[in-house]
């Protein structure tokens, strides 16, 4: 009986065809897109003014520090409004509405939606592990429906009105305006866009001052009779988007600014995040324990035929076998997880790399060992 174990067997040439075969389907498995496509789905509605987010849409203006810095005070206060309609209620994640994003995560300012739940809030606490402050509404109807949103923050705490009428109020919430960085206005997604939101926008105003309850009720009401935000010419806002274009590629700010919302044809991500902590994205959910277990044991094939291809070129490279394998595996996990930062749909993870390593390790030391007992059984046989 041939002493040779199984691996040392099959040809040469073989065992690279099938490294690069594997090599092929994790490429290809790793930077598919989730649901993406490259096209930003963001459309006009057509038969009235606004715009309405599919599955992974944005829209965003350049930054506008000097706006901010010169006309609002996080001290005297602002108010938002903003004319939507969510798409559904099933989305399990948190999705952002809106945001205003000076290129720090702790000092965003964002409206998202979770289920029929939105939600007001300043920093990236999204699944309020932190407990940051927030405020919380829930939209209480068994489907979508349009509504006017008034927000409003200032010294009296933070005040929510659903069609000109008070749902909520945090005395003890102070929002704030982000002004640290490059701040800029976007819609329908995340700076990264990772957090799509699907629904219709039918209008927004900016005002640098906190409206009172008589305005919030009279701006709904001018709003219902024609449902467009054309009354807010007249309440000096500091940006105001009527959405009454019906087509092109940028949204106009009718405040008399240069603040238009960029609306491109190709999906875009505006910043990325690359390796993110684990303790950050960790969700005790059966999705994310799914997807830890794929990458632990999708890079064990690879490791196995990998390391079995290091061993037939002998001399150092099969004495150091384990270790070549698992640095090439994590190579190849480093260079997905970089990529995949310039997707949308998916997430750069450090625990992804770690555990693609992992599972390459694993594959190796599996080979070998498998080696060591098919050896043990050849010689045996030879013994008897």
């Amino acid at each position: 009986m041939n002493n040779l174990s199984l691996h040392k067997q099959i040809p040469l040439k073989w065992l690279i065809c099938l490294s690069v075969l594997f090599l092929f389907i994790i490429l290809a498995v790793g930077l598919k897109p989730r649901g993406f496509r490259f096209a930003n789905q963001v459309n006009w509605i057509g038969d009235q003014p606004g715009i309405r987010f599919n599955n992974f849409g944005i829209a965003y203006t350049n930054p506008f520090n000097d706006l901010i810095k010169e006309n609002i005070s996080n001290d005297d206060g602002f108010s938002m409004e903003i004319a939507l309609k969510p798409a559904g209620y099933h989305q399990r994640r948190f999705r952002f509405i809106w945001s205003l994003h000076d290129g720090k995560d702790s000092d965003q300012l964002l409206m998202g939606q979770w289920r029929s739940w939105l939600i007001l809030m300043n920093g990236d606490d999204y699944a309020y592990n932190k407990k940051t402050k927030r405020i919380t509404v829930n939209a209480d109807s068994q489907s979508p429906m349009i509504r006017f949103v008034t927000i409003t923050t200032g010294k009296e705490g933070t005040k929510v009105y659903f069609d000109g009428k008070l749902v909520r109020t945090n005395k003890e919430l102070t929002l704030k305006m982000p002004t640290e960085g490059k701040t800029r206005l976007l819609l329908g997604n995340s700076t990264y866009g990772k957090h799509p939101w699907r629904g219709d926008v039918y209008g927004l105003a900016l005002y640098e001052y906190p409206l009172s309850a008589q305005e919030a009720g009279r701006h709904y009401n001018s709003w219902a009779k024609d449902r467009n935000f054309s009354f807010a010419d007249n309440e000096n806002p500091s940006v105001l988007y009527l959405f009454d274009e019906m087509g092109g590629t940028r949204a106009l700010d009718h405040a008399g600014g240069n603040h238009h919302l960029e609306i491109p044809s190709m999906m875009k991500t505006l910043e990325r995040k690359i390796l993110v902590p684990f303790w950050k994205e960790f969700r005790f959910d059966k999705g994310f324990i799914k997807d830890m277990i794929l990458n632990l044991i999708g890079f064990m094939p690879f490791g196995f035929i990998l390391f079995a291809t290091l061993t037939r070129l002998g001399g150092a490279v099969e004495k150091h076998g384990v270790l070549i394998t698992a640095a090439l595996c994590f190579s190849v996990s480093m260079a997905l997880e970089i990529l995949q930062a310039w997707i949308p749909s998916r997430s750069s993870q450090m625990a992804d790399l770690l555990l693609n390593t992992l599972g390459g390790w694993m594959g190796a030391i599996g080979c070998r060992f498998f080696t060591k007992v098919q050896g043990f059984i050849v010689q045996g046989s030879k013994n008897q």
